[in-house]
């Protein structure tokens, strides 16, 4: 039978009014862009909706402040803060220990698990979504305590985000064979990673939510660029795992081509002098930016010919996810490489004017694919055009948002 909660959700959307939505992340909003768009596209749909988050790293602070000040969605913070709130912070880092000692997985990937139940508790919401898997504890449990539904979004492949013996990825594993039956529903950010968790949990309705982006952050139809042929590649952390040193090596097969390179992400000063080891000759321009806010993000690569949207297909979740970088560039009018990953394959397969393979296990002939572009700038301004054009049609979150929106009005009225 249902509860008294679960029939006035149904009949706030049958009269046409809106539903109190909660979202629970472990990270902090700049760094969980996922998240964020999920939220601003419920909020624009009518609905009333919160959000629970942690604090992650000092450096997230500022890049929070703009995105709290236009948010249509009110926010709280949870588990102290590293400067701001020491006491609950390292209370909650504690309880984290103690609970990964005992085996207790729910607690051990959300350090304040206890702090999301009661807030979500006196928030009294119509349907609670989850981000990240530290968020499954406490969905499952407001889930039974309110009977309310439920949701889970899998931005990745959580279990095969590390090697399959790994602690973190058993821990995980564990975490989402206890939780996920609970649930009815989830979605997915790609539909490789949707058919992943559907052959797990064969009772679960996963729907296929893309990592898209607005259009709002659309970029001016993209222009020539003369001379040095500009290339960018960009993350939260700069890493070497992920198919961007494979990149790198093709520039010994370019040593006469001027090539300025955009590194954007935190990196540490040994992975910096490692990457601009890779550039031998004066012709290649290494340059290295720290985390942008998104806007600023978009307007920078608008100036860029092509983007990088490297993986390597180890561990699982690399082979099978599609990352923000498929989408930011082309809104921006970049033209992209993907390295041969399963996901990325499809993805240029099914839009293949968005950008072109390169096999990362072969320098030689990746040299090959960047010479032809950089040979005729006519052209290659035509696939930036047809790129950003595919943005303006399909590849965007006005798109995908739908099916989000589509999966919570049905919860909603069930």
């Amino acid at each position: 039978m249902e509860s008294p909660r679960s029939n006035a959700a149904a009949e706030i959307k049958t009269a046409g009014l809106m539903a109190r939505i909660l979202f629970i992340t472990t990270k902090q909003p700049s760094t969980n862009p996922r998240m964020r768009k999920s939220a601003d596209a419920l909020a624009d749909a009518g609905h009333d909706v919160h959000v629970l988050y942690a604090f992650n790293a000092i450096w997230a602070d500022d890049a929070d402040l703009p995105i709290f000040y236009g948010a249509k969605w009110t926010k709280e913070r949870v588990g102290g803060h590293l400067v701001e709130e020491r006491g609950a912070y390292f209370i909650s880092r504690l309880a984290r220990k103690f609970n990964e000692w005992r085996g207790d997985e729910a607690g051990a990937l959300c350090r304040s698990k206890n702090s999301y139940i009661r807030l979500g508790v006196k928030w009294k919401p119509d349907l609670v979504i989850g981000h990240n898997p530290g968020a499954l504890g406490p969905l499952i449990e407001l889930g039974s305590r309110l009977e309310i539904p439920i949701l889970f979004d899998a931005e990745d492949f959580h279990r095969g985000e590390t090697n399959p013996e790994s602690i973190a990825s058993n821990r995980i594993a564990q975490l989402e064979d206890k939780t996920l039956p609970h649930l009815k529903k989830i979605t997915a950010a790609s539909p490789l990673i949707t058919q992943s968790y559907a052959t797990l949990y064969p009772h679960l309705d996963v729907q296929t939510v893309n990592n898209a982006f607005p259009s709002k952050y659309l970029q001016t139809a993209p222009i020539r660029n003369e001379n040095t042929l500009s290339i960018a590649w960009f993350s939260q952390v700069v890493g070497l795992d992920r198919g961007l040193e494979e990149f790198l090596d093709s520039l010994e097969f370019l040593k006469d081509i001027n090539l300025s390179i955009h590194i954007i992400g935190l990196c540490t000063p040994e992975i910096k002098r490692h990457i601009k080891s890779k550039a031998i000759e004066q012709c290649h321009s290494m340059q290295f930016s720290p985390p942008t806010a998104e806007k600023d993000l978009f307007s920078f690569l608008s100036g860029v010919d092509i983007g990088l949207a490297l993986e390597l297909p180890s561990p699982q979740n690399r082979d099978i996810c599609l990352t923000n970088k498929v989408y930011t560039y082309p809104l921006a009018g970049c033209y992209t490489l993907f390295s041969r990953t399963s996901a990325q394959i499809d993805f240029q397969r099914e839009y293949p004017d968005a950008g072109e393979l390169i096999d990362l296990s072969s320098p030689e002939s990746v040299a090959d694919v960047v010479r032809t572009l950089h040979a005729d700038r006519d052209e290659l301004l035509e696939k930036r055009k047809k790129a950003w054009l595919l943005a303006i049609e399909y590849l965007n979150w006005e798109m995908e948002s739908k099916q989000l929106i589509e999966v919570v009005n049905s919860m909603l009225n069930q």
